[in-house]
């Protein structure tokens, strides 16, 4: 009897043990995905709103049973990794240069790039992310390129390569934009 309970405690102090190393990973998760939120396009985050609810909230988060909190992570993860290995088109409202807000069709490249275009394909630009959130630069000559993308995108047209910028142009390109 004294040997299994011993090795009972041994069996407990061990599951213990796990849980905890389960706990400090579940919360290092949580903290890395919480600073990697503002990189996150605005359709993703729309979508994961009751997941980003759960995570950000200090105290939903600290009510939830372990289990429930890694089930959020992963979750978020996944739309993540889904998100990021397509191109996905959202109608979005930005704020240019000029502070007016207007509603832009935008083609997301993955989670790193980002191109919109207006309705009559007379304002274009493109953006990424970075830790702070979406950058946006306005280009209106990429216009008719990224107004293909979204033909192309909502099969209008014809699969075809598109020729838009890849790397991040040097400061001082036209005018910014930001997210309302």
């Amino acid at each position: 009897v004294s040997r299994q309970r011993t090795e009972l405690s041994a069996l407990k102090l061990a599951a213990e043990n796990a849980t905890l190393d389960l706990a400090r990973g579940v919360r290092d998760l949580e903290r890395e995905l919480i600073a990697a939120l503002p990189a996150f396009p605005t359709p993703l985050r729309d979508r994961l709103v009751s997941y980003l609810e759960k995570l950000t909230d200090k105290e939903k988060r600290s009510a939830l049973p372990l289990r429930e909190r890694l089930e959020t992570c992963v979750a978020i993860l996944q739309s993540a990794q889904l998100f990021h290995q397509a191109v996905n088109l959202a109608q979005q409202e930005l704020i240019l240069d000029d502070g007016r807000s207007r509603e832009f069709q935008v083609l997301y490249f993955g989670l790193s790039r980002a191109y919109f275009v207006n309705e009559a394909g007379s304002v274009a630009g493109y953006g990424s992310p970075d830790a702070a959130g979406w950058n946006w630069t306005r280009a209106d000559s990429l216009a008719s390129e990224i107004r293909k993308g979204v033909f192309i995108r909502n099969k209008r047209a014809l699969p075809a390569f598109l020729n838009l910028p890849v790397a991040m142009p040097p400061e001082g390109a036209q005018g910014k934009a930001t997210e309302e």
